[in-house]
C-alpha cells in the first residue's frame, strides 16, 4: 500500500499540520510577512502556503493585511499556550533565589507570569520579610498590565510581536486600567522609559502608599516571568529603591533564567 502524501510515512506525522506550525513559527519571528518571504523562509510552494494560510485564517490565528503586506498573527495565538504549565517549573527554580534575596535585603519580592492579558502572581516572600506590605501576595484577581510594575516590565521586554498582540487585546477591553493602550504616544514613551532605565514601576494610583520596581526574567528573547520588589513610599523614593535593588534584582533574574 503506497504511503499517503498527507503523512510522514512510518512516523504517522501529518504533514499539513507540521507545515502550518512552521508557518506560525515563521510569523512569530517576522510579523507581518509577505507570501514571498514565507515562501523563501519555509521552502513551501506558494499554492500550498496560500491554502494553509487560509486554513489558519479560518481558525482565527492568522489574518491577511493586504496582498503586498502579507499576513500577520492574531491575538488568538496567545491562547495556544494556556494549558502549558511551565510556570510551575519557573516558580520552583526561582523560590530559593527569592527566599535568599529577602533574607539578605529584607524587602519582599514576588514572581508573576503572563495569563491572557494580565499578570498572575505565583509566589512571594512576604512571609520572610519584616517589611511585608501585602498580607497575601497571591491575589485571586489578575494584575493589569498597564498599571502594575510587573505588567509594565513584561510589556517592555517581551518580543515586539507579542507586545503588539497584547496591546491589541487591551485596546479591545472596556476596563479602566486598560484604557491607555489606545494612546500610542503614551505606550511608546512608557516602553522607551522602562527599557532605558532597565526596570518598571507602578502607575500612580490615588491613595496607594506603596510602590514597586520590576524586572524581567529573560531567556533568549522570551520573558519567562517578572520579579518585583515592593516597598513603602515613606521608606524610600523610586530612585533610591532602584539604586539599591535594581542591580541585585537583575542578577537574581539572570540566575533564575540560567537555571530554568
Amino acid at each position: 500500500m503506497p504511503k499517503s502524501a498527507e503523512t510522514g510515512g512510518a512516523s504517522g506525522a501529518v504533514q499539513p499540520v507540521l507545515r502550518s506550525l512552521e508557518i506560525l513559527r515563521t510569523l512569530n519571528e517576522h510579523n507581518p510577512a509577505s507570501l514571498a518571504f514565507l515562501h523563501e523562509r519555509t521552502g513551501l510552494p506558494k499554492p500550498t502556503l496560500v491554502r494553509l494560510l487560509q486554513t489558519l485564517a479560518e481558525g482565527g490565528y492568522v489574518e491577511q493585511i493586504s496582498r503586498r503586506a502579507g499576513y500577520r498573527l492574531t491575538p488568538q495565538v496567545l491562547f495556544l499556550s494556556r494549558g502549558f504549565r511551565f510556570d510551575d517549573h519557573v516558580v520552583e527554580v526561582a523560590r530559593p533565589y527569592m527566599d535568599a534575596f529577602t533574607r539578605k535585603y529584607k524587602w519582599p519580592v514576588a514572581l508573576a507570569t503572563l495569563k491572557g492579558a494580565r499578570m498572575q502572581v505565583h509566589y512571594g516572600t512576604q512571609g520572610l520579610s519584616p517589611f511585608s506590605y501585602d498580607p497575601d501576595v497571591r491575589r485571586p484577581s489578575r494584575i493589569p498590565l498597564l498599571q502594575s510594575a510587573l505588567g509594565r516590565a513584561y510589556l517592555a521586554f517581551c518580543p515586539e510581536v507579542e507586545r503588539e498582540l497584547l496591546l491589541r487585546l487591551l485596546e479591545q477591553s472596556d476596563k479602566r486600567p486598560d484604557r491607555e493602550a489606545k494612546d500610542g504616544n503614551f505606550i511608546a514613551r512608557l516602553i522607551a522609559d522602562i527599557r532605558g532605565k532597565g526596570y518598571a514601576t507602578m502607575a500612580p494610583i490615588p491613595g496607594e502608599t506603596a510602590n514597586g520596581i520590576a524586572v524581567p526574567i529573560l531567556k533568549e528573547d522570551a520573558v519567562l516571568a517578572c520579579l518585583t520588589l515592593r516597598f513603602y513610599d515613606a521608606a524610600m523614593s523610586e530612585r533610591e529603591a532602584a539604586g539599591r535593588y535594581a542591580e541585585p534584582l537583575h542578577a537574581m533574574a539572570k540566575q533564575i533564567a540560567d537555571a530554568a
